[in-house]
């Protein structure tokens, strides 16, 4: 049930039935010269809408934009920054909760995000709503540790082919170009590197890090439409179960 398509009759009726929504929210930032800006909005778009396939849940319409400063060597980035992306989903949140909303699932597509999101979900909780947070791109991981991603690699370009195989630019695909800091750092992401077997965030803009702008253990090569349908239809039947206890979950 897509919140834009609704009259507020129906919305009405549905939050006097039910008080659960979904929340998607991506960004508008570089994924390597292959994969479109809008990917980490994408996924989290058609999770959502595959999801109302099996059960009658309402979702917004996606948030296209959010907290990406560190992608704005890129051209065609758009970063809302922590504190307006914190305002503007609070101010969605709230206008749901006028309606009837107390449990709110965000589907997140992106990193960036998620500690912004999860200080939204603290001050609703004050309110007596319940929130959950879905980072899809780490959840994958253990259904299948083989499908652990970085940020642009075969993970999201698995996805993006299967959502829409035109939006993936295979001539255009390169190799890592990720700079190392010393030969004492192993890169392990697109911020965090190893040291002495230690993890240590070195957060720098991403223009700095690599040229082509992704990263990851998962090779451009491997992906294909069928890993992403295999990933996303998964982590559907993951949250539709998810969805059902939490909508008996204890305020």
């Amino acid at each position: 049930m897509n919140l834009q398509e609704m009259t507020w009759p129906q919305v009405e009726k549905y939050f006097k039935e039910k008080d659960l929504v979904l929340i998607p929210v991506g960004s508008c930032e570089n994924h390597g010269t292959h994969l479109p800006l809008g990917t980490d909005t994408l996924i989290p778009q058609k999770i959502a809408e595959m999801i109302t396939g099996h059960r009658d849940v309402l979702y917004t319409p996606a948030l296209p934009f959010g907290n990406c400063d560190y992608f704005s060597q890129f051209p065609g980035t758009i970063s809302l920054g922590p504190q307006l992306l914190y305002d503007v989903l609070y101010r969605i949140c709230d206008s749901l909760y006028a309606a009837g909303a107390r449990r709110f699932i965000f589907i997140n597509g992106h990193g960036g995000n998620s500690a912004v999101i999860e200080e939204v979900c603290y001050a609703f909780s004050k309110l007596g709503a319940l929130s959950a947070v879905i980072n899809w791109w780490t959840m994958v991981g253990d259904f299948n540790p083989a499908w652990l991603g970085g940020h642009g690699g075969g993970q999201e370009t698995a996805a993006i082919l299967y959502i829409d195989p035109a939006l993936v630019d295979k001539e255009a695909m390169k190799e890592k170009d990720i700079k190392s800091l010393g030969p004492k750092f192993k890169p392990l992401s697109l911020k965090m590197v190893e040291f002495e077997k230690v993890k240590v965030p070195v957060p720098r803009d991403v223009g700095d890090i690599c040229e082509n702008g992704w990263y990851g253990p998962d090779e451009l090569e491997e992906a294909s439409a069928e890993w992403g349908e295999a990933m996303l239809e998964e982590t559907v039947r993951f949250l539709v179960r998810f969805i059902d206890e939490f909508s008996k979950a204890n305020l």
